[in-house]
């Protein structure tokens, strides 16, 4: 599976270039939800939270709304519990049955805030259009990532890769949520740059029809 264009130009940019963008993009809309996409060790989560850090937004993860829940059905529970709720300005404090019934503790939590943002594979998927506002998609290499995410999860997760694989990359294949984003992202750059305070954009970044 491609999704890159291999014509994308890579170009550094600073985080707080991309808050003013944001901001622009989205003029009349508020609060704002952005949705950070990419498949599985892209990079989402790094990217995400340095992003939250200079947004001064909260951040939700798709996994904690999947957790023993499904793949990729979860997302009426995205929009009825957190959703919905943030576009109307409430704060958001909400603790999944999954989590109730097999002994998980804590809650997911969003305060009220001008932006939230909704960070996990398919966070910008086709169901969600309607509710975000700003898509960021995180384009790294199928072995790069393969070889990320056995690291990261460990020997232990080894046959549990494979297995959310084998229904990430049909899901991805179908719902192409590259081709929505408003900002595509190198999840694994060869540009020397601050990853704290930069971010390696390809452009182009929005791709049209």
């Amino acid at each position: 599976m491609t999704l890159a264009n291999s014509k994308l130009v890579s170009e550094i940019q600073t985080f707080s270039s991309l808050i003013g963008q944001i901001e622009f993009f989205s003029a009349q809309k508020n609060p704002l939800i952005v949705a950070v996409d990419g498949r599985s060790a892209s990079g989402k989560s790094t990217f995400g939270q340095h992003l939250a850090k200079f947004l001064h937004a909260p951040i939700v993860h798709t996994d904690d709304v999947a957790w023993h829940h499904s793949f990729f059905d979860w997302y009426p529970l995205l929009i009825e519990h957190i959703l919905k709720p943030f576009k109307a300005g409430q704060a958001v404090n909400w603790t999944p049955e999954s989590w109730q019934t097999r002994g998980r503790e804590g809650a997911i939590v969003a305060p009220i805030a001008p932006m939230l943002i909704v960070e996990g594979v398919s966070a910008s998927r086709l169901e969600l259009q309607n509710w975000i506002d700003y898509s960021i998609w995180l384009e790294t290499d199928l072995d790069v990532a393969e070889k990320r995410g056995l690291i990261r999860d460990g020997p232990e997760a080894h046959d549990f890769w494979f297995e959310w694989q084998a229904a990430e990359r049909p899901f991805l294949e179908i719902d192409r949520p590259w081709e929505r984003a408003d900002l595509m992202v190198d999840g694994a750059p060869t540009l020397e740059h601050d990853q704290e305070t930069q971010f390696v954009m390809l452009k182009p970044s929005r791709k049209t029809t």
